[in-house]
């Protein structure tokens, strides 16, 4: 996962600002800036970490739990009155499939004090005998639940979750890690935007602005392929009835037939609908494609530079080739 801040000037590898390792081995690229001619590329090589459909990995061997610390800042730093990242036993209590290769994972705590997390953070879960994985939590804080949306890549523990796993079964969880969570302090409009399985974190996010009663427009962007992937649609809808400052927008990129939402991309539903974002936030998670195209809009939109905030995953392949597997 990359958490980008993105400001003025020119992005390439060689200024690309500083790539550091925030507590849990996390990377975070703070980009020094982009031109308006373009963003440039946010994912680079071995230098960060990366996803598998909704599960992060190191980006280089050597990196630990142990290595440097984040630097304090708005951007690097912990949630406000984050705890120590602990590892706590959970039992799993519903697998369901959501979508075409989606699945929703719900973990409860078997015992011992509660994991505290800020809405948009992640974990380091383990099923069973499953390598350990990290998940964005896709619940709010105060659920009584964990929630993960993962993506079934067709191999290793993602696969496991979607043709083996059941409920009761074991699972250890590891956290919380993350600094792409939601500013409660910010009062202009929030955009969040979520491809493919990126919609657990943008749930969060959404879900605990609205508990708390933030008045501000709230977009919330869900990017899929085809009509087999979207998910979560009733339930955003039943958001939208309940909150009138809230409005969820599907976007289609290749449907395989008619449809009653959106199509093509993200960044351009955004742009269309939003073309003044000089006083919002946006979230951002999901495929490099996808985020790195809005990383490269939003801010012709106005959108200030510490106003971005955004997480970028990869698949399966492309990590396997990576780590040389």
């Amino acid at each position: 996962m990359v958490s980008a801040v993105v400001g003025p000037g020119p992005i390439g590898h060689a200024d690309r600002g500083r790539i550091v390792e925030r507590p849990g081995g996390t990377h975070k690229a703070v980009i020094a800036a982009a031109r308006p001619a373009g963003i440039g590329k946010l994912v680079h090589g071995a230098l960060i970490r990366r996803h598998l459909g909704h599960t992060l990995f190191r980006a280089e061997p050597g990196f630990t739990d142990q290595d440097p610390p984040m630097p304090s800042g708005p951007e690097t730093a912990p949630a406000p009155g984050q705890a120590e990242p602990r590892t706590i036993v959970c039992r799993v209590t519903a697998v369901e499939q959501a979508a075409r290769d989606i699945y929703v994972v719900r973990l409860a705590r078997d015992g011992g004090e509660p994991l505290t997390h800020t809405a948009g953070q992640y974990a380091r879960v383990a099923f069973d005998d499953q390598p350990e994985r990290d998940y964005s939590i896709a619940s709010r804080p105060s659920a009584s639940e964990f929630e993960f949306h993962i993506r079934n890549m067709n191999s290793g523990p993602s696969h496991y979750v979607a043709t083996a796993l059941k409920p009761g079964e074991r699972a250890t969880v590891r956290g919380p890690f993350g600094a792409t969570y939601l500013r409660t302090d910010h009062s202009g409009p929030i955009v969040a935007i979520g491809g493919g399985s990126g919609l657990a974190p943008m749930k969060a996010i959404v879900e605990e602005a609205l508990a708390r009663g933030m008045t501000q427009p709230i977009s919330l962007y869900a990017g899929v392929r085809d009509e087999p992937d979207l998910y979560l649609v009733e339930h955003f809808r039943a958001l939208e009835a309940r909150h009138p400052n809230f409005r969820f927008i599907p976007v289609l990129s290749h449907p395989s037939g008619p449809t009653a939402h959106r199509t093509g991309m993200v960044p351009d539903a955004v742009a269309a609908d939003l073309p003044d974002l000089s006083r919002a936030k946006a979230y951002l998670a999901g495929p490099p494609p996808m985020v790195e195209a809005a990383l490269q809009r939003l801010p012709e939109l106005g959108i200030a530079a510490d106003n971005l905030h955004a997480d970028s995953f990869i698949g399966e392949a492309e990590r396997r080739q990576r780590d040389g597997e």
